[in-house]
């Protein structure tokens, strides 16, 4: 039993699942355990336990929550608890539990680490600017610049940029995240850094 800001989070074989939330919205959080380690998983319970105590958030059935990168959902699967769902590769639907979220923060963490770099995830919500291509699927050079909150601060151009800044289109990060899974790991790298694909692989600098 792990305490969490005077929440109790209990790990057993099957699942992850908080102690005491109740209090604060009627249920309790509840979350499967499969493929990560354990220790992943009471993280996600501890970014949804900030999310609720810190905003003094209400959460309802089916409302979103965005996870770093990610998007999950919450789900009344029973009467005393809320089970975590999260998007599907593609943004077509929900499955039970959080093990692609998991897996992207990881890969985005490692692959700044990699750089000597601290990750700096971006939200679900926050924009992007991109070029005709990014969503065709074709070589990226993405680079991230200083921004406001609700923005990502990324800019994804593509060899079909015709060099008219009025041709960029400002999109949300989501339709990004499920229509290029390829470069998603690359996102959480730092302002006033970029990555470049070309002949198959992928380098990272500072801009």
């Amino acid at each position: 039993m792990i305490i969490y800001k005077e929440i109790a989070i209990d790990v057993n074989n099957n699942n992850v699942e908080t102690k005491g939330l109740n209090s604060y919205l009627n249920k309790e959080i509840r979350l499967p355990i499969r493929d990560q380690h354990k220790e992943d998983y009471v993280e996600v319970i501890k970014y949804i336990v900030d999310y609720i105590m810190d905003s003094k958030a209400i959460i309802s059935e089916n409302q979103n929550i965005g996870y770093y990168s990610w998007l999950l959902q919450f789900r009344l699967d029973e009467e005393n608890y809320y089970d975590l769902y999260e998007a599907n590769s593609d943004g077509s639907d929900f499955n039970k539990g959080c093990d692609t979220a998991i897996s992207i923060v990881r890969q985005q963490g490692e692959m700044c680490w990699q750089q000597n770099l601290i990750p700096l995830f971006p939200n679900f919500n926050q924009s992007v600017v991109i070029s005709d291509g990014v969503y065709e699927g074709k070589d990226i050079e993405g680079i991230r610049y200083e921004a406001p909150q609700n923005e990502s601060g990324w800019y994804l151009i593509t060899d079909d940029y015709n060099e008219d800044i009025k041709s960029l289109k400002v999109v949300h990060f989501y339709h990004v995240a499920f229509a290029r899974p390829d470069i998603l790991k690359y996102l959480a790298i730092p302002f006033g850094h970029r990555f470049r694909m070309g002949n198959g692989d992928i380098s990272v600098s500072k801009d």
